[in-house]
């Protein structure tokens, strides 16, 4: 958590407000003074939303809302009406930022088909009958958005780790379910590191 002045928050608004585009500065100053923007922490990232300041989407019933976090990074809040979690986007533009956000809950979707197989997985590394390292790219490559991730790690300590062991992941995925993404990317990654082994090793016996 991040902890900072009253003249901070007014600083960060005042920079969330100044993205508005063809608005007047009456306009904005109003915006200040009537409460448009909102404290919101979800999945880790605090921050301040404009709710004034959004784009809605006509195909996937998405809207993006321009936010900036505590710590100053600029971002499109992006919600879906019947999905649980938002998503976090540094594009520049909401409708890439829209995208960005479809892709990644496409991607989540298909991991909770196998759900299933990624808490096999937790149980497994807990046990310790499975051991291997959780790198940050896995959590780059997973379903989850950057900022979430940062945030994320920043919270438990971890921000500076390239990785972690899988027991630690498993752990952290009792704290926040959704480290279950990571742990089967990490899986994944593990799977084909294994078949491309198994593969060389095939050939070198063959030749």
């Amino acid at each position: 958590m991040i902890f900072y002045s009253k003249q901070t928050e007014t600083k960060l608004k005042e920079t969330l407000v100044s993205t508005r585009s063809m608005t007047s500065l009456i306009e904005k100053e109003m915006s200040l003074a009537t409460g448009g923007i909102k404290r919101e922490t979800v999945n880790w990232v605090p921050m301040w939303v404009d709710w004034n300041n959004s784009v809605r989407s006509e195909t996937s019933s998405a809207t993006a809302m321009r936010a900036i976090t505590d710590k100053g990074e600029l971002l499109w809040y992006v919600r879906h009406d019947v999905k649980k979690h938002g998503y976090h986007s540094t594009e520049l533009f909401p409708f890439d930022a829209i995208r960005e956000a479809n892709a990644a809950w496409d991607q989540r979707q298909m991991v909770k088909r196998k759900w299933s197989e990624v808490v096999t997985a937790q149980k497994e590394l807990l046990r310790g009958s499975s051991k291997y390292r959780v790198t940050m790219q896995d959590a780059e490559d997973s379903a989850l958005c950057t900022l979430g991730i940062a945030w994320f790690r920043m919270r438990w300590g971890i921000g500076r780790k390239a990785s972690i062991s899988g027991r630690m992941a498993a752990i952290l995925m009792a704290i926040e379910p959704q480290v279950g993404f990571v742990i089967y990317q990490a899986q994944k990654r593990q799977a084909g590191q294994s078949s491309a082994q198994g593969l060389a090793t095939s050939t070198a016996v063959a030749t």
